[in-house]
């Protein structure tokens, strides 16, 4: 498995915190999001507790992220059942900004579980 490149990561790292921030202020329908990095790929959960037990909670797959280092570009990936699927609706991007905010916006409901 390849590893992520030191800049590359910082700055998908501070995008991440800003993106989980913003999901977890937003007015309307607050959310609490993780991220962990696997090599080149960074996984997106939403973390929701059980109303009856706020103790527990469980970890609701959003989305992958994964950079190709040959290409030098991210491509995002979304949960399609158990197995992960590219997200047709956004070409392949130097910019790591360019698919949170695909995923932010979230046109298809492949993201945002309800």
């Amino acid at each position: 498995m390849s590893t992520l490149p030191e800049l590359l990561r910082k700055s998908a790292v501070r995008q991440l915190d800003e993106f989980c921030i913003r999901a977890a202020n937003d007015p309307y329908r607050p959310r609490h999001l993780r991220y962990r990095f696997e090599g080149a790929q960074v996984f997106l959960v939403e973390v929701r507790r059980y109303r009856n037990e706020p103790d527990r909670h469980k970890e609701l797959p959003m989305a992958k992220i994964r950079f190709s280092p040959e290409l030098q570009q991210w491509t995002l990936h979304h949960q399609n059942g158990e197995h992960w699927q590219l997200y047709l609706n956004i070409q392949p991007s130097l910019d790591f900004g360019r698919l949170l905010t695909a995923i932010r916006q979230d046109p298809l409901g492949y993201f945002w579980q309800e």
